[in-house]
This record gives structure tokens, sequence and C-alpha cells, in this order.
């Protein structure tokens, strides 16, 4: 009600248990629709595998033929505002498939910064596609995302002063050389022995005084 009154439309799915909506309890078979209305607000019960609770204030309580016949030969149906529904949510459910491989939304209390992340995966989606449109390339999203990522630490990042230990102070923001130098991991290339080679990790050897193995290497330095 609140967006038919900013003259916006709307047609959407709702659960029945929803605060003010209407009891639809009636004895339906598979096809069979049941519905209640205001003056400006269209409630409907489509019985489909399960039941479908729908609310619009678009489309008027009709059944559209959809092409189709079902095991007895009958013609499939749906309401009109199933189907207007379907024909316009596919963008939006491609837009969280595509979000759901990249995102980087962490469990979180606050629901603003849960609100503030998914707002910074969608800008990378919509760069993603202004990337393909202006381009004409077809990169794999995950790798548009870490090549952007490595753009922005090369360009934005600062290398601080040391103190006298050699350590690099806590008052500046420290970036690892290693993200900043174009030192970035890739995976090992395969060779005419091994499709999936690995390499001895540089720094599990240095650091915690053993042997472990790696698909990733640098291939600045040539080492894993």
């Amino acid at each position: 009600m609140f967006l038919y009154k900013k003259k916006t439309n709307v047609t959407g799915t709702v659960r029945k248990n929803r605060k003010g909506m209407p009891k639809l309890t009636s004895k339906l078979e598979v096809g069979q629709t049941e519905s209640q209305h205001t003056t400006t607000m269209l409630a409907t019960r489509w019985k489909d595998r399960r039941d479908v609770y729908m609310l619009t204030t678009q489309f008027e309580n009709k059944m559209i033929a959809i092409g189709k016949k079902d095991h007895h030969g009958n013609q499939v149906n749906k309401p009109l505002s199933v189907l207007k529904y379907n024909e316009n949510m596919g963008a939006i459910d491609k837009t969280d498939m595509l979000l759901s491989s990249i995102e980087c939304v962490r469990k979180t209390i606050k629901w603003y910064k849960k609100l503030f992340f998914y707002l910074v995966d969608l800008s990378l989606l919509n760069a993603y596609s202004l990337y393909k449109t202006v381009t004409g390339k077809h990169l794999p999203l995950a790798s548009y995302q870490f090549q952007l990522i490595r753009e922005i630490l090369t360009k934005y990042s600062k290398k601080s002063a040391l103190n006298k230990t050699g350590r690099p102070r806590s008052s500046d923001t420290v970036i690892p050389m290693r993200l900043t130098d174009r030192h970035f991991p890739s995976t090992v290339p395969p060779t005419s022995k091994k499709t999936n080679p690995q390499r001895r990790c540089n720094i599990c050897q240095k650091l915690k005084k053993k042997r472990k193995d790696t698909t990733f290497m640098c291939t600045e330095c040539n080492i894993g």
C-alpha cells in the first residue's frame, strides 16, 4: 500500500501468515485459484505443486494459457500475476546467482554492515557489466574481481617508512610489498607430465620450518 500511494504498482510472492493477509483456506485441486481483493489490491492463492500466494496492485484475477498441456492432455493455465512475476524476475535471480559466487558479505549482527558489503558487491557486478559492454570481452566474473583488486592495491597502496628495528611503523598504513610490487599468486602451470603440478611452499618452509606443497606460485619470483 505504501508503494501504491507513491504511484508504484507492485506484484510479488507473500507468506500466507503475513500480517494482514486474508484467510485463503479452501480445498483446491492443482491449477485452481482462490482470491480476495480490496479496491486496490488482489490476494491470490494458486495451487501448483505447492500453494503459491501472490499480492498485486497491478493485475486482475485472470488465468492465462501458457501453451502447455499436462499429462491428461488438458491446457495448463497460470494466474496473470504469477506469469508476469516469473517473466520479470529472471534478471533478479541471475543477479543473485552471480553475486553468490563472489560476495564479500559476512555474518554480522550489524544489519548496516551487511547492506554496505552488498552494495559493494552490486557495484562490482555493475562495473563488470559495463566492462563487457564497452570492451566486448567476456572475462569470468571471478577473474574480473581478482584483477580489480590487484589494480586497486597497485594504485592506492603506499609503502610505509621503517622504524629503527627495520619494521614498518604502526602509525602507517601497511600494505605488504608482495601485494603492491606485482608479486601476485597464480596457478602453477601444467607440464608435459603433470596436469596439476605443485611446488614447495616457500613461506611454510621459512616460517613454519616444514615442507608443504601448493598449487600456487609467484611468477615474478618463480617460487611457490
